[in-house]
């Protein structure tokens, strides 16, 4: 078997198990859980966009199309889901659904725009990079809890790690980078998804701050 199909299919466990820790609703505040719903979703179309990988590199390449527009599509939704999800969570606040909606539209159209001009990887980049400048930079002014801002932390390095300076082309000590950002990113999952699950469950119910 390939080791992108190894690698994948870790990446597509390590997604599964965010789903599965977002999907506690019940578990989290009130205000919190639509934010939830929307790492959930992010999270989701990471595991969907892996599980096409393993079935590309490790059975068919009958599998490259759906493979393909799944991990385009996680790569330009996933980010402002979980991003804007994270930084709600840590300010204690929250957006109503049309707001979220408008986000997602938004993206899609900005998306669009710059594929049209041929700057869709710049935008890509631009994107993730906000998203978790913005996560980082609330975290440091957060209240959170110890724990659970290491766990967020840990999860923001472990992304940049694996963006900024692993990356995707060639090899790196005699192992496929596309393989090593696949870890990494996985294990981001498994750490922020657990920061995640942690703060939301947390109280500062006096706090519902929403945006229409």
């Amino acid at each position: 078997m390939s080791s992108l199909a190894i690698s994948y299919a870790v990446l597509a466990f390590a997604s599964l198990f965010a789903v599965f820790l977002l999907a506690q609703q019940k578990a989290f505040a009130q205000m919190h859980r639509f934010s939830a719903k929307a790492a959930l979703l992010g999270f989701f179309m990471m595991a969907l966009a892996a599980i096409m990988g393993t079935l590309y590199y490790g059975i068919s390449t009958a599998w490259q199309g759906p493979q393909e527009m799944l991990a385009n599509a996680a790569m330009f939704l996933a980010p402002p889901l979980v991003g804007v999800a994270t930084c709600l969570g840590i300010t204690t606040k929250k957006w109503s659904p049309p707001a979220w909606g408008r986000m997602i539209l938004g993206v899609c159209v900005v998306y669009e725009i710059c594929r049209w001009y041929g700057l869709d990887t710049i935008y890509r980049d631009l994107q993730v990079a906000l998203a978790l400048a913005s996560a980082c930079y609330l975290l440091l002014r957060g209240e959170a809890e110890t724990k659970i801002k290491g766990l967020i932390g840990a999860g923001i390095v472990s992304y940049l790690t694996g963006a900024l300076i692993i990356g995707t082309e060639g090899t790196l000590a005699g192992y496929l980078r596309l393989d090593l950002f696949c870890y990494l990113v996985g294990l981001g999952n498994l750490l922020l998804s657990s920061g995640l699950y942690l703060l939301f469950k947390d109280r500062h119910q006096g706090r519902d701050q929403v945006v229409a």
